[in-house]
């Protein structure tokens, strides 16, 4: 703190409007107090008339100051339980933050004086009563139809139509949040007070329908399992036997590590890792086929938080026997994956297509052999998924588990295959790329079966774009409303020369990801699948594209006879996506020319020159790099006076535009 500030800080800035004074203030007051500048009477005196302040924020900044002092020492017993029935009372004081600062003074003291000079007789029956009487919303009706009117819903509409489900429910939150402050700071002192009465209470809030609640309340768990361990005994916890606590735990984070929401599921992945770490190996062995399945699906959930943190436990738990692990528990496994494939939240369900590829590339075939056909119907059903990153995931998985099962695999093979072709060509350019990869490893795992009909479909969805209409369209049928990040299928929105856009998807609302946009429900089934739309004949040729990519190694002879073709694609200048196909060739053009001859690779320069001469002067800058990038390539392989000779032959007048990039 500089010296200016310091000269106009004052005990009564404690209690300042601004957070960020009273914070400095609070230092101040530290400061002062450690150097004998203030003395404890003054200092104590001053607190506790702001703490019966009028003002929020002097009740909020005493708070702040007193935990300060309890934590360094300056706070004597006595001082302490003299506060505490005006703490008891800001518990249920009207402002969220006067009673989350509450909660933290009440746990510094816990932490100084222990949970029985402060918890017991003082603030546990206000504390519970803040959580058992708000587990219900108690609204006024007077306020719910004032909502009703502001956000112009009807009268009969009820209460939880009005308010969001994280709303309404006052020192819910707050009263866990206590707890949690005491629990957490009191250690294997609080075990006396873990009661049955504690633990219903609190397995009543992990089932509520605020989330917020539910992850504090498993931040709640995570202390109490190292609270109530093994070597509990009845005299330390009276109320509940270590079995008992240790199966209702298991059970509830088992609920918790499937939560739809990530900060849920990251509480609850903390609470697992203490509980199955806390225990001996042989006491664990219980509870490991209710909670490895779920722990092993975490690793791939989307949340980073929770991704990393599960990995993280996953080696702790298995000490590199993961794959053991997996397959002692198969079928608890096979059965939580399918089941998180149906899930709300569309990242559970890209996260459980992960783990069934990750079940037929690293597990023991015969282990996971019986569990095939289920898997491949579950992973069928996500391929037809409204959302287009579970489509993605699916599609990505279906082409690694069928390479690991191809006898299992077989009688389903045409439908898969129908569902792969029709995703080169999907709106979504990611997953046109995954999908062409998939099937092209399902072609070399299945060759006798599919190759002919994989470059018949080819040669008909190469050349697509020449029959493209100006209109050209991008991410067609999606809406402007996305929920959990992922736009939903619906009204097409054209972009055309004059820019005349759809008004439906015009100034329209728009959600970030997991915010208060409802979930996007799955979709299954051959009657109802989001993916089922007119594709774009340049998004056919496009995804075909990087399908001559994947198939240019493996069958170099079968795909040389397109390279003119694709050629020809390179001139279309027709339709206002013209570029963007133009991009991808010029992207995959040079994968494709290292894996055939060179002669025809030589054959295609007349045609390709003069368009790569056209990106290499475009304004579109991704096209531009994407095609400076081919011309370095082009000329690594044949040669730069070679390339530069063609130049000259075919566009003499571009050839300043080519030299940068011709040079080794």
């Amino acid at each position: 703190m500089d010296t200016q500030a310091d000269e106009t800080m004052s005990l009564e800035q404690v209690g300042a409007h601004a957070k960020l004074v009273r914070e400095q203030a609070v230092a101040w007051l530290m400061q002062k107090i450690n150097a004998h500048e203030l003395q404890m009477p003054e200092v104590l005196d001053a607190l506790t008339k702001q703490l019966h302040g009028d003002a929020w924020e002097q009740n909020h900044g005493a708070l702040m100051a007193l935990s300060q002092l309890c934590a360094e020492g300056f706070l004597e017993e006595e001082q302490a339980t003299a506060l505490l029935p005006r703490l008891t009372e800001l518990l249920t004081h009207k402002e969220f933050r006067v009673r989350m600062e509450t909660g933290s003074c009440i746990g510094s003291f816990c932490a100084r004086f222990g949970p029985a000079a402060i918890y017991e007789g003082h603030v546990a029956g206000v504390i519970r009563s803040c959580i058992a009487d708000n587990l219900e919303r108690q609204i006024d009706p007077e306020e719910v139809q004032d909502l009703r009117q502001k956000l112009g819903i009807g009268s009969e509409a009820p209460p939880d139509a009005v308010f969001y489900e994280s709303a309404g429910w006052k020192t819910l939150e707050t009263g866990f949040k206590a707890l949690l402050e005491v629990t957490k700071n009191s250690g294997k002192k609080f075990s006396p007070y873990v009661t049955a009465d504690v633990i219903d209470l609190l397995f009543q809030g992990l089932k509520h329908t605020n989330r917020f609640v539910r992850e504090t309340g498993y931040y709640v768990c995570a202390e109490l399992v190292q609270v109530i361990t093994e070597d509990t005994t009845q005299d330390d916890v009276p109320g509940i036997s270590f079995p008992e606590f240790a199966e209702r735990m298991a059970a509830q984070l088992a609920v918790g590590l499937a939560d739809n929401w990530s900060q849920v599921r990251m509480a609850s992945s903390v609470a697992t890792r203490n509980f199955v770490l806390g225990m001996k190996t042989e006491t664990r062995e219980q509870f490991l086929p209710l909670l490895v399945p779920r722990m092993c699906l975490n690793r791939y959930y989307v949340a980073e938080g929770v991704k990393l943190y599960s990995q993280e436990s996953w080696r702790l738990l298995s000490s590199g026997s993961g794959k053991a692990l997996v397959e002692k528990y198969i079928d608890q496994t096979v059965a939580f994956y399918i089941e998180q494939s149906q899930a709300d939240n569309h990242a559970v369900r890209e996260a459980a297509c992960a783990c069934i590829a990750e079940l037929g590339n690293k597990v023991d075939k015969d282990v996971v052999r019986a569990h095939v056909p289920a898997l491949l119907d579950c992973l069928y059903e996500s391929f037809q998924d409204e959302s287009w990153p579970v489509r993605d995931a699916a599609c990505v998985a279906s082409g690694r588990f069928m390479g690991c099962f191809k006898e299992e695999s077989r009688p389903q093979l045409d439908k898969f295959l129908d569902l792969f072709v029709r995703h080169v060509g999907d709106n979504i350019w990611s997953v046109r790329e995954d999908a062409a990869v998939a099937l092209a490893l399902v072609t070399r795992n299945f060759e006798e079966d599919v190759l002919d009909r994989v470059f018949a479909k080819l040669e008909e969805m190469l050349p697509s774009a020449k029959d493209q209409s100006e209109d050209s369209k991008m991410n067609s049928q999606l809406e402007n409303v996305t929920r959990f990040g992922v736009a939903k299928p619906a009204g097409i929105v054209t972009v055309s020369a004059t820019d005349v856009i759809d008004p439906a998807h015009t100034d329209q609302q728009m959600y970030s990801c997991g915010s208060l946009a409802p979930k996007l429900k799955r979709s299954g089934g051959c009657m109802n699948c989001g993916f089922q739309r007119p594709q774009e004949k340049w998004e056919l040729s496009d995804g075909a594209v990087y399908l001559l990519r994947e198939l240019s190694a493996p069958y170099p002879a079968r795909v040389t006879p397109l390279l003119p073709v694709l050629a020809e694609l390179t001139t279309l200048r027709h339709f206002r996506h013209h570029r963007n196909l133009l991009e991808n060739i010029w992207k995959q053009l040079p994968v494709i020319i290292k894996n055939v001859k060179k002669s025809a690779v030589k054959s295609m320069l007349e045609t390709v020159i003069p368009s790569l001469a056209y990106s290499l002067a475009d304004d579109h800058q991704l096209s531009r790099s994407a095609a400076q990038s081919c011309v370095r390539a082009f000329a690594r392989l044949l040669g730069p006076s070679i390339l530069l000779g063609r130049v000259e032959m075919y566009v003499p007048e571009k050839q300043a535009l080519f030299q940068p990039f011709c040079a080794y």
